[in-house]
C-alpha cells in the first residue's frame, strides 16, 4: 500500500471516530447560568445574534472580533451546546479564554461550572455535556480529536486551508453544527476565499460581517495611536481598516474591468462565431476546469469546474460543451492524466491541441493572459471561484534559475486560471492558425505569438 493510500485511510479512520463520538454524546438540557455578559457593540451584535450556520467575521486589530466570539460562545453554552475555539498559538487563544472566564465567573464561583486552566475547559456540571474549550490548532491534524456544536476558528487567516475542509466541516455534519471564522486579512489568501464564499451565498446559510479597529467604541484614541504609530500604509489598511490587499507578487491586475461577460450566455447568441475551449485536468485536490471562449466576441461564454469526478465523466462533459458550442478547438493540458484523456477525445473526433506545462512553457502562457487583463482585451465571467483564483495568483522568482514561477498560494488552486490561459492562448492566435487542423502549424503560430506577447509585456 502506498504512503498516500495509508494517509488517506488514516484520515478516513479519524473522521469515522470523530463522527461516532459525536453521535454517542448524550444530549443535555440547557441550564440557566450566572453571567456578566457585556453588551456587544454595533459591529459585534449582528454576528453574535445572527442565525446563519456559517459566519465569516473580518475585523481590524482590537476591533472586538474575539470578544464577540466569546460572547457568542457563552450564549451557546447556555443553550446546551458544545463549543470549540481554535487558534494557531496558545497566546492567540488567551483573549478568548480570559473573556469567557470573565463572563462566566459568577457561575464558576457558584459551582455550576468545572474549570480546567491547563486544558482551557469550562464545562457544565455534571460533566459530559455542554462546554467551552479553547485549544491550539493550525491544520487538520492538530484540530482532530474533538467535536463541537459550534466551531470557532480564530485567526483563520494564519491556519492551513485544510483545517476546515478536512476536519472542521466534517466535525459539524452529524449535529448540523455552526462555524464562525474570525480573522484580520492577510492579503488575499484562503481566508479571503471564505469571505467571498459568504458574500456570494444566497441561501441564507452563510453570513459575512466587516468592521474596522476604530469601530470598537471601547478602543481609546491613545490605544489607536499606539497601534498605528509605526505602521506602513499597507499595514494600516490591512490591520486597522481590515482591507484585503492584493497578494505580494500578484499577477493579474485590472480584474474588475474584465469581468463583464454575461453569466448565462447561450449557443444561439454565438451562432457562426469562433469558439475555443481551454481545459485543465484534475480529480482529487485539484479541480477539472473548462473555459469556453468566444473569439468573435472576445468574451468567455461558459466556465465549468468539478472535483472528484472520474476521468471518463470529465471527458464526456467536455465533449458535451464542444458539441453544444460548436467549438473549433480544445487547448488541453497534457501533463499526467491529460495525455490519455486527450487521446480519447481525439478518437471521438474532437480537434485537440495538447499543452505540456513546464517551467519554461508556463510563464509565457500566464503572462499572455495577464497582459490581456491589464489591457482589458477580453471579458470574463465573474465567477466567485474563478475570480478568487485570479486575485490570489502569485509570481515568484526561482533563485537557482532566476526564472519567473507562477502558482496559486499554498492551499489554493489555479485550475480556472490555467483553463482560461489555455483558452486565451488559442483565442489570441491568427484566425487561420487557430482554426487549422495542422497541429504543427498551430503550435508554430502559438509559440511565435507567445514570444511577441512576452516581449510586449516587458517593454
Amino acid at each position: 500500500m502506498s504512503a498516500a493510500t495509508v494517509t488517506d485511510v488514516r484520515k478516513l479512520l479519524h473522521l469515522a471516530a470523530d463522527r461516532i463520538e459525536a453521535r454517542n454524546r448524550r444530549p443535555v438540557e440547557p441550564t440557566p447560568l450566572l453571567v456578566n455578559r457585556p453588551t456587544p457593540h454595533a459591529g459585534q451584535l449582528p454576528f453574535v445574534t445572527g442565525t446563519e450556520k456559517r459566519k465569516v467575521v473580518v475585523a481590524g486589530r482590537r476591533g472586538g472580533k474575539t470578544t464577540g466570539a466569546a460572547i457568542r460562545a457563552v450564549d451557546a453554552l447556555q443553550q446546551g451546546r458544545r463549543v470549540l475555539e481554535a487558534a494557531p498559538t496558545a497566546d492567540q487563544t488567551t483573549a478568548f479564554w480570559e473573556t469567557c472566564k470573565r463572563i462566566l465567573q459568577p457561575s464558576i464561583d457558584a459551582g455550576l461550572l468545572y474549570k480546567n486552566e491547563s486544558e482551557r475547559v469550562l464545562e457544565l456540571l455534571p460533566r459530559g455535556g455542554p462546554r467551552i474549550r479553547a485549544k491550539t490548532a493550525w491544520d487538520a491534524d492538530t484540530l482532530r480529536g474533538d467535536y463541537a456544536d459550534l466551531l470557532i476558528l480564530d485567526e483563520y487567516q494564519m491556519m492551513h486551508p485544510n483545517v476546515w475542509d478536512l476536519v472542521g466541516a466534517p466535525m459539524l455534519l452529524d449535529n448540523d453544527g455552526d462555524a464562525i471564522f474570525i480573522f484580520t486579512p492577510q492579503r488575499k489568501n484562503h481566508a479571503y476565499q471564505q469571505y467571498l464564499r459568504a458574500i456570494n451565498d444566497d441561501s441564507g446559510r452563510w453570513g459575512h460581517w466587516h468592521f474596522r479597529s476604530m469601530d470598537n467604541p471601547h478602543l481609546s484614541t491613545a490605544a489607536m495611536d499606539e497601534i498605528t504609530g509605526d505602521m506602513t500604509e499597507d499595514a494600516y489598511r490591512q490591520e486597522i481598516l481590515a482591507e484585503f490587499l492584493d497578494s505580494e507578487g500578484a499577477v493579474f491586475r485590472n480584474i474588475p474591468a474584465c469581468l463583464g461577460a454575461p453569466k448565462h450566455a447561450t449557443p444561439d447568441e454565438h451562432t457562426d462565431h469562433r469558439i475555443v475551449i481551454g481545459a485543465d485536468w484534475g480529480k482529487q485536490q485539484d479541480r477539472t476546469a473548462f473555459s469556453v471562449f468566444c473569439v468573435t466576441c472576445k468574451a468567455e461564454v461558459e466556465i465549468d469546474y468539478s472535483r472528484e469526478v472520474d476521468y471518463h465523466v470529465q471527458r464526456q462533459r467536455l465533449e458535451v460543451r464542444y458539441e453544444r458550442w460548436g467549438a473549433d478547438v480544445v487547448h488541453a493540458e497534457a501533463n499526467a492524466m491529460g495525455e490519455p484523456i486527450i487521446e480519447e477525445l481525439i478518437r471521438s473526433g474532437l480537434h485537440v491541441i495538447p499543452f505540456q506545462t513546464t517551467a519554461v512553457s508556463k510563464p509565457p502562457l500566464i503572462e499572455s493572459l495577464a497582459l490581456a487583463f491589464e489591457r482589458t482585451e477580453a471579458q470574463w465571467i465573474d465567477d466567485p471561484i474563478g475570480t478568487a483564483e485570479l486575485e490570489a495568483y502569485e509570481r515568484s522568482v526561482t533563485p537557482a534559475t532566476n526564472r519567473s514561477r507562477y502558482s496559486a498560494p499554498e492551499g489554493m488552486n489555479d485550475d480556472t486560471v490555467i483553463a482560461r490561459a489555455l483558452a486565451w492562448a488559442m483565442a489570441s492566435l491568427p484566425p487561420a492558425a487557430g482554426a487549422s487542423s495542422d497541429d504543427n502549424l498551430v503550435m508554430q503560430a502559438y509559440r511565435t505569438d507567445r514570444s511577441e506577447l512576452v516581449r510586449r509585456s516587458m517593454r
